[in-house]
């Protein structure tokens, strides 16, 4: 074992790949700083789960830095749920970390100077600070009030350790909102930083229209822009920042981390998993894994999609290990994949010349945590179990019918490369083809989770709705509230089947 690993927990996104960027960028500047031996991304809507990435750690302490805003349902909540906090008999096995659960990064002290060298590398070199104001903007709810702290905090710092002329906050679900930024500053300048992790929706559509800069965000948007006589600095996500995986380090450091440490750099997968991997694809010509095909040649391991297996090396092109698993994340249409088994996997690429860190690293970007769980062979966890401690808007997701489940496993687990090796519970196994393979999944994922909810919320149609028989390829796949997503079409498809027999 190492001494030291870190764990970045995120939230992902079913919808959108730019949520989970900042999360691999940041990771990937820690780990070349060099200071832990093992750094690894964990996502609530993504791979691997929250569940998955301490199977992937081989060290005596992991430490958890969630890579949220503020503290509130998510990091009070989610996190030390899905990670087992306190749960003795959870953990145990002998490879599983001590696990130190620190704050957010969004309310350490330093994100203050993160916001205000986001707002000063935006501005114009001729603007003043000193006739400038600061906005700086967060979600807001009524039902969280740690939310809105947060962000206060950050105000009261920057006033003290700057020189804007204003600065304040603007929310888009509280007072004062977004959309009365002209009101609530007197400045002719106004730099607007939203204190938000990633780039998505909220920022890159919503705000903009709110802050009056455009009508159509699709179009994009002038920086500065000028409304009503008045200039609008608006930047991109705070977190996307490059100064944030200091603060993440600064949030372990706080926590007893030594981020001075020297740590040699270790494999992508924990080492006895890998071992048994790679011994398990040298017992054979060829192995399939899920939706890849894996050769043993003189020159190494290749790599290519499983219909390519028979492929000549000329009518593939090759692929770079380093970009492989940006690569993985869309399909042959360039639509992003919405879960890491889902079979869509693009074709017609190659890695040749392989090593078996390079193999496992290629193999751990398609499917992540995937290797550790096939050697592990964990008890898998019942659909029920798992609907069981969900809580907050997927709560409801307990009150699926069987026949529900039945539907929702059919539509979503029938276009995924795994093996499902889950039932409805223990007891109640469900009439559902399982899969086959080598590539286990042995809990219900997220995204099942998710649509499980939205079947439940949107399910039946209205009788006078006319839904479409067939997706719309323009929908995107991960899109579950669009009648035309290729989901909904497979759940009402499977919902209108009879039920199996056994």
């Amino acid at each position: 074992m190492t001494d030291q690993a870190l764990i970045v927990a995120a939230h992902g996104s079913h919808r959108n790949p730019d949520s989970a960027t900042p999360t691999y960028e940041h990771v990937d500047a820690i780990r070349d700083r060099g200071c832990f031996a093992q750094v690894r991304e964990a996502f609530w809507k993504e791979s691997p789960s929250f569940r998955d990435v301490i199977r992937t750690v081989d060290a005596d302490e992991a430490y958890i830095v969630p890579l949220f805003i503020s503290e509130g349902y998510f990091v009070d909540q989610v996190l030390p749920r899905e990670f087992a906090l306190g749960i003795t008999d959870m953990r145990g096995t002998d490879h599983e970390p001590e696990v130190i659960y620190t704050d957010p990064v969004g309310t350490h002290p330093e994100m203050t100077d993160v916001v205000a060298a986001r707002a000063r590398r935006y501005l114009d070199d001729d603007v003043a600070e000193s006739e400038t104001a600061l906005a700086v903007i967060g979600h807001g709810t009524e039902r969280n009030p740690n939310s809105a702290d947060a962000i206060y905090n950050h105000v009261d710092a920057l006033r003290e350790t700057t020189d804007f002329a204003e600065v304040g906050a603007l929310f888009m679900d509280e007072a004062p909102y977004v959309d009365d930024v002209l009101e609530a500053f007197d400045a002719d300048n106004i730099a607007v930083v939203p204190l938000f992790i990633a780039d998505g929706f909220h920022t890159q559509d919503e705000i903009p229209e709110l802050l009056g800069l455009t009508d159509d965000p699709r179009a994009g948007y002038p920086v500065p822009g000028e409304v009503s006589g008045r200039r609008i600095w608006y930047t991109s996500a705070v977190g996307t920042d490059p100064l944030m995986p200091e603060v993440l380090l600064e949030r372990a450091a706080d926590a007893g981390a030594d981020i001075d440490h020297t740590a040699p750099e270790t494999a992508p997968v924990r080492p006895d998993a890998a071992d048994a991997f790679v011994s398990w694809v040298d017992s054979a010509t060829t192995r399939e894994w899920g939706e890849l095909a894996v050769t043993h040649t003189d020159a190494g391991y290749a790599l290519r999609h499983h219909a390519d297996a028979d492929a000549s090396r000329e009518a593939l092109s090759t692929r770079d290990l380093d970009e492989f698993r940006s690569f993985a994340r869309s399909d042959d249409d360039g639509r992003y994949r919405p879960f890491a088994g889902e079979e869509s996997l693009p074709t017609g690429w190659t890695l040749d010349g392989l090593d078996a860190d390079g193999l496992c690293r290629a193999v751990a970007a398609v499917y992540p945590a995937a290797i550790e769980t096939w050697h592990d062979d964990p008890d898998a966890v019942p659909y029920r179990e798992v609907a069981a401690r969900q809580t907050g808007i997927y709560e409801r997701v307990s009150n699926l019918s069987r026949e529900g489940l039945i539907d929702v496993t059919t539509a979503v687990c029938g276009n995924c490369a795994k093996r499902r090796d889950w039932d409805e519970s223990a007891d109640d196994s469900l009439p559902v083809e399982r899969g086959a393979g080598e590539l286990p999944c042995r809990e219900p994922c997220s995204f099942l989770v998710a649509a499980a909810r939205e079947m439940l919320v949107d399910e039946p149609l209205d009788p006078d709705e006319q839904a479409p028989d067939h997706p719309d390829a323009d929908v995107p796949p991960g899109d579950l509230t669009d009648p035309a997503n290729r989901y909904r079409v497979r759940y009402r498809q499977a919902r209108g089947a009879p039920e199996p027999t056994h």
